[in-house]
């Protein structure tokens, strides 16, 4: 399939969609940012055939808004009256509730197709000077439907998305996609950032090894697009990181206890947990393939 494609917000995940869009497809390619800079560099790198502006954003068939949801809410209604009729728009906010309670209904009314999109990539750095063309290599592509959702269009988007190097669409609702991602993604990000605050952080040079870097890899991140996210998905980031708290607790008491027995369990019982998690992960990955 060949689009014309509109990228709105050429940061990570916006830069990296072009960039794959560029390498995987003879699609054509327009980019706006709020840096201007950047959509001179992208266009000088032939990233981007040009600037997604009034004229060249009423011939995309398809546009990818990369941008904070409220950012997302604002573009698509400042500039739904400027896309063609038929035109699919995908987001990839990483909170869904809001911006397709919002906007599928709205651009249905306009004859414009909307699905709600979250590509599960990312690093730990910001910005189109971080973004590449194999971030989504292998990832999982999350696209929302809800009564609104024209299924021709996410059918056609699933097939673009795995054609950019996805390993796997998943069919999800904006409702669903905001209570797990709160534990998925929000709640270790938090946590992450949490766990750098002791003061033991200052010692801990020639002392850490590969389980201190798993856990602080994503302590490095935007604070600006972050609290964005988690206030926007306030109630489920709140139900996650209580049910954590409480979780941690019993590990606490159990060693301020000298439990041993309570703590050989809640290990044991982690561990269990992990691995039936992964079995799990095995069967769905499975049944994609062979689906």
């Amino acid at each position: 399939m060949k689009h014309t494609v509109g990228i709105a917000g050429l940061g990570l995940i916006g830069g990296s969609m072009a960039k794959a869009i560029r390498a995987k497809t003879d699609c054509r390619i327009y980019g706006m940012d709020i840096l201007p800079d950047v959509v001179s560099q992208a266009k000088a790198q032939g990233v981007i055939d040009g600037e997604l502006a009034g004229g060249t954003l009423a011939e995309c068939s398809l546009v990818i808004i990369a941008l904070y949801p409220d950012d997302v809410i604002s573009y698509f209604k400042k500039n739904a009256a400027l896309l063609k009729n038929g035109a699919i728009v995908v987001d990839c906010a990483g909170n869904k509730t809001r911006v397709c309670a919002e906007l599928s209904g709205f651009a249905q009314s306009r004859s414009i197709r909307f699905i709600g999109g979250h590509p599960m990539a990312g690093i730990e750095c910001s910005g189109y000077s971080c973004s590449g063309a194999g971030l989504f290599s292998g990832a999982t592509m999350i696209l929302c439907e809800d009564a609104y959702t024209d299924r021709a269009a996410l059918e056609e988007m699933s097939s673009f998305f795995l054609s950019l190097g996805f390993g796997n669409i998943k069919i999800t609702t904006a409702r669903e996609h905001d209570e797990v991602i709160a534990y998925t993604s929000q709640l270790v990000h938090l946590v992450s950032s949490a766990y750098m605050h002791s003061g033991t952080a200052q010692k801990r040079m020639g002392f850490s090894a590969g389980s201190f870097k798993d856990l602080t890899r994503v302590a490095k991140l935007n604070e600006n697009m972050w609290t964005a996210l988690f206030f926007e998905n306030r109630e489920n980031l709140l139900k996650e990181t209580d049910m954590f708290l409480e979780s941690v607790r019993g590990y606490r008491d159990a060693l301020a206890a000298c439990d041993f027995g309570r703590m050989k369990d809640l290990l044991a019982s982690g561990t269990a947990l992990k691995l039936a998690d992964e079995e799990r992960e095995k069967e769905w990955l499975s049944g994609k393939k062979n689906g």
